[in-house]
Parts: C-alpha cells; structure tokens; sequence
C-alpha cells in the first residue's frame, strides 16, 4: 500500500517521505511529558508574643532583630514558603510598671518588621482590658495549623514557639502524614516539641543556648549566629 502510495504522488509531482505516510496512517506517537519538579509547600506557624518575649529577654527592652533576618536564619534549614504570625500588642493596662510604655513602641516596631517581610500573613490577636493578657492567639494558631494540614495547604509545617501547650496540634497533623518540625530561641527551647517534631533547629544567638546537659535529640541542628543585626 506504501509503494502505491509514493507510485501516485510521484506521478502527481507530490514529494511524500514513508515517515509522511506512517505519521498520516497510525497517527503522531505523544511525546512523553517531562516530569515536573514540583516544589513543596512549606508553612510557618510564629507564636509571635513568645517570640518577641523571647528577644526581649536576649538583648533588653530597647532592640530586636528585624523579622526578615529571623527568617533568613530559618530558610538556612527550613526552606519556608508561607509564614502566619499570631501576636497581640500590648494595651494600656500593662503600662503601669516602669518601661512598659517603651517596651510596647519597640514591640511595635518588630511586628512592622514582620508585616513589612514578604508572603508573611500576621494575625492580630487580643488582650483582656482588665488584666492585658494576651487571649485566644495560641488557640487561633493551633486551630489553623490543624485546619490547614486538612485542607491539604501545605506539604510541611514548622512551629516556632517555646509553649509546650502546642504539642496537641503538633502531634494532630504528624498522625495524618504531614512533616512537622520545630524553631527555638535559645531561651525559649521546648524539648519536648523537639522530641515530637521531625526534625527541630535552635537559633543560637548571643550563645544562650544551654541544651549541653540535657538529652537532646539527634535531628537538632544549631544555628550560630555571631553578632544578629538589632
């Protein structure tokens, strides 16, 4: 049938190649599609109060690192996609005690850090009006980590905190399959978060990480950091 073929579009003046013929007969083979890289979604969950708590008892009332430099330190581990933020500010019934109204212009700032750094999403939380603390921030975090893993938004999460009340989440999205690891300050290091987590990091400024008689775990990596950008 292939040489009929060519015998007619020879006589025709028509130039058609056996290849031509088969592509036309059977059809045109799909090319095999390349597999992409798809890149994992990564969230990080920030106890934001604890965090800013944390600083202010590492370097003084007066200074904090900018939130950029934070997450720059973490990326050295964990490559973070999306960030949550859940903090509240102080209110005035926590200025009675001396150096609190300057505490909460320099709180102030940090979390304008955090709102300024890209692809981060902050949640602001409240105070009760009688005693200022802080009030439903840990339970919001908690809640859309869980709500988030089964909604299927990320691949891995990371909670940064030292508030060992967020084992439960922690431990709810590790049972349906998800990754979780974990963040410190050296001060405010939860070992058992450490233990719960895949794998945890302790960013070690100022050197204040005392974890040397304690049993650690071995997926605990330290990140040094000589002299932080205040």
């Amino acid at each position: 049938m292939v040489d009929a073929i060519l015998a007619i579009s020879k006589k025709h003046g028509i130039d058609i190649t056996n290849e031509m013929i088969k592509e036309e007969r059977f059809g045109k083979k799909p090319k095999k599609q390349q597999k992409k890289n798809i890149k994992k979604i990564i969230h990080l969950y920030v106890d934001g109060t604890n965090l800013f708590a944390g600083q202010n008892e590492l370097f003084g009332p007066k200074k904090y690192i900018p939130f950029s430099d934070i997450l720059k330190d973490i990326r050295k581990v964990f490559p973070v996609t999306y960030v949550f933020f859940y903090a509240s500010y102080m209110i005035a019934a926590n200025f009675k005690k001396p150096g609190r109204k300057e505490l909460a212009t320099v709180e102030a700032q940090f979390y304008r850090s955090v709102k300024s750094t890209k692809n981060v999403i902050f949640y602001k939380g409240h105070r009760s009006p009688s005693s200022g603390k802080e009030k439903g921030v840990d339970v919001h975090l908690a809640v859309d980590m869980v709500k988030d893993a089964s909604l299927g938004k990320y691949d891995e999460a990371i909670i940064m905190t030292g508030d060992a009340d967020l084992i439960y989440p922690l431990e709810v999205v590790k049972q349906s399959g998800i990754p979780v690891h974990a963040v410190f300050l050296p001060n405010r290091f939860s070992l058992e978060i450490a233990y719960k987590a895949n794998s945890a990091a302790v960013l070690n400024y100022m050197k204040r990480f005392s974890g040397v008689d304690r049993s650690l775990p071995k997926r605990l990596k330290i990140i040094a950091t000589k002299k932080p950008r205040l």
